[in-house]
């Protein structure tokens, strides 16, 4: 086997940069030797073990929202499950909410010059300007603010609504009792600011992206859909709408990623959420701020990777979709024979 040898002006070209990356090597090698020296230190030092066997003690704390039993018999581990789905209910109801909204502005920014184009691009301009935290925090105070007491509840036929939160009825029908609610179903105020907050400052960004997709469907595919009596929201919603989607979707799956990433900002109001049970009170009960940290890094992670697969494997779908229609599409010549 013949071995090439290098010549003596390459190798001089390539050993500053070789040298450089040895360095930067050696540098980062020994940040994580002397930072694993120092946390073992400290953990000695405070009388601390590390791992995750906390996760299987009893939490001792009960969670103001959770879709499982949990009690303060509980273990750490039922909590960050709780946490989690108490993190995914938000994403699904502030994400399907802010796609709703996106998609009425979007048309709305389309529609001839008047009320409704001008209403939906100040709708865009005001709440995608103003930060998001202090929209949840606003919404957080309107809802304790506005909404009656316990005492003076709004019925809503089965339903109650309160400064306490919405209680729907499940199992048993929500009443009142004393200075509480019992039965139903409650979905918190913190739960619905932050609804709110994350849906309308993502719509208007999602409205924008939708916007661009639509425009990206050419003109003649609705005048088509017009001459075969599609028009209107029905033309939209067959003909505009799926085409739209294929150009708008890859950026709207970055936008459900910031809205994800944006959920932590939950603990603001205290809703129990990955950020404020993982890393704020368990955190705070075992003293294990690393292994509870790496939760929250790793759950959020994950459910951002879950959104970037979703959306990828949708997007492919629709290309396949597409595929399929073009090959079956008769061409002009074979049309005419």
């Amino acid at each position: 086997m013949h071995v090439r040898k290098m010549s003596r002006a390459t190798l001089v070209e390539r050993l500053p940069g070789w040298i450089v990356q040895a360095l930067l090597v050696t540098a980062i090698a020994w940040l994580v030797i002397r930072g694993v020296a120092n946390f073992n230190a400290n953990l000695k030092a405070l009388g601390v073990s590390a791992g995750f066997g906390f996760l299987h003690s009893q939490a001792g704390f009960q969670i103001a929202q959770s879709l499982i039993p949990f009690g303060p018999a509980s273990s750490y581990w039922t909590a960050i499950v709780v946490a989690t789905q108490n993190t995914l209910l938000v994403i699904v109801l502030a994400g399907a909410v802010s796609t709703l909204i996106a998609l009425v502005v979007a048309f709305g920014r389309l529609a001839p010059p008047g009320l409704v184009r001008g209403a939906s691009a100040a709708y865009v301009e005001v709440f995608r300007n103003i930060p998001v935290l202090l929209q949840i925090l606003f919404w957080y105070a309107s809802a304790i603010a506005l909404l009656p007491p316990v005492s003076d509840s709004l019925q809503f036929g089965g339903a109650l609504l309160n400064n306490r939160g919405l209680f729907l009825p499940f199992g048993s029908a929500p009443h009142v009792e004393g200075f509480d609610v019992a039965g139903g179903i409650a979905i918190l105020p913190e739960l619905m600011a932050l609804t709110l907050g994350l849906s309308i400052y993502n719509s208007a960004f999602l409205a924008e992206i939708f916007r661009a997709g639509i425009l990206s469907v050419p003109r003649g595919q609705v005048e088509a859909a017009a001459t075969v009596g599609l028009a209107g929201w029905r033309a939209a919603l067959l003909i505009t709408l799926p085409q739209a989607l294929r150009v708008a979707l890859p950026a709207a799956g970055g936008q459900y990623q910031i809205l994800a990433k944006s959920s932590a900002l939950a603990a603001a109001i205290g809703y129990p959420d990955i950020m404020q049970i993982i890393g704020g009170t368990i955190a705070s009960q075992t003293s294990q701020v690393l292994e509870a940290m790496t939760l929250v890094v790793v759950l959020y992670a994950a459910i951002n990777l879950a959104i970037a697969l979703a959306v990828g494997l949708a997007n492919r779908r629709l290309l396949r979709r597409e595929g399929r229609a073009m090959r079956v599409r008769p061409s002009f010549p074979t049309a005419l024979k």
